[in-house]
């Protein structure tokens, strides 16, 4: 992002909301600069016009904070919360049934096949694992995991690799055996989906 936009964003995200002239002022720019970021960010979806501030004579001023998609832009600490939140080891059970919570956001209710695996793949990429599928010939299909979006946590907390295998059962609707694991240094974690997918 261009150094300009990010610090306007930054700034929002400090004060919680700013005005164009607010925002030159402190970014040391001409207000008619700082307009130009922000119709570029405010057409990107990352700020939205919250009121106007009158200030006297002249025409009113808009005030600007971000939007929700901005939020996601800034750093999170869900690695650091985890960490806290799983000191304890999970029975299969308790891994089982989050696993099965996970899998009702993927919307796969009435998917088989070919659409079950395009939409499971899709889940994923979503949660940021870059999956694939890739089918064989003669043989159950294999479902590739190129990214772990947690794995410096799932280096201490071997649960997450538990989870995910049941997930990957319960996105699949289909067994699966897990041939590589990326945090015993694959480079991608491979399940064999031992049936088409249900």
């Amino acid at each position: 992002m261009q150094a300009t936009r990010s610090r306007i964003l930054q700034i929002l995200r400090e004060r919680g909301e700013a005005t164009a002239v607010e925002l030159a002022a402190r970014l040391g720019l001409r207000a008619v600069t700082v307009r130009h970021h922000l119709r570029v960010l405010r057409a990107e979806g990352l700020i939205r016009e919250v009121r106007t501030h009158r200030n006297g004579r002249g025409r009113p001023r808009l005030v600007f904070t971000l939007t929700e998609a901005a939020n996601r832009l800034f750093p999170r600490n869900y690695e650091g919360l985890v960490r806290h939140l799983l000191p304890v080891a999970l029975s299969a059970m308790e891994i089982r049934q989050i696993a099965q919570r996970i899998r009702e956001e993927a919307a796969l209710q009435g998917l088989t096949g070919p659409a079950r695996l395009a939409a499971v793949v899709s889940f994923l990429n979503s949660k940021g694992y870059l999956a694939r599928i890739e089918p064989a010939a003669n043989s159950p299909a294999w479902l590739e995991i190129r990214n772990c979006p947690y794995l410096e946590v799932a280096r201490e907390q071997e649960e997450l690799c538990a989870l995910d295998a049941a997930l990957m059962e319960e996105l699949l609707g289909a067994p699966t055996e897990r041939v590589s694991c990326i945090i015993h240094g694959d480079p991608a974690c491979r399940y064999r989906i031992r049936s088409e997918a249900a």
